[in-house]
């Protein structure tokens, strides 16, 4: 797979996930609507554009992943 096909295989998953439409994620991770539609239609991308769209599914993962039950405690540290 090429660097393009295995990142619009990551968006996609992500959209799966999320139900986002395309052009909101697009929006979303770098203020442009069309980039996933032009990315699908062969258009190029830059490292830093891929690094931002990575940085931007992971912060959102990060922010889904549900808090621990009521009443849990996260264990102390033990002291040195």
């Amino acid at each position: 797979m090429s660097i393009v096909s295995d990142l619009l295989a990551e968006i996609d998953a992500f959209l799966e996930e999320t139900g986002l439409a395309e052009t909101t994620f697009g929006l979303l991770a770098l203020n442009d609507g069309k980039f996933v539609g032009r990315l699908r239609s062969g258009a190029g991308v830059t490292v830093k554009t891929i690094d931002r769209v990575r940085a931007y599914i992971a912060e959102q993962r990060e922010a889904m992943v549900p808090p621990p039950p009521a009443g849990h405690r996260k264990p102390k540290a033990k002291a040195a």
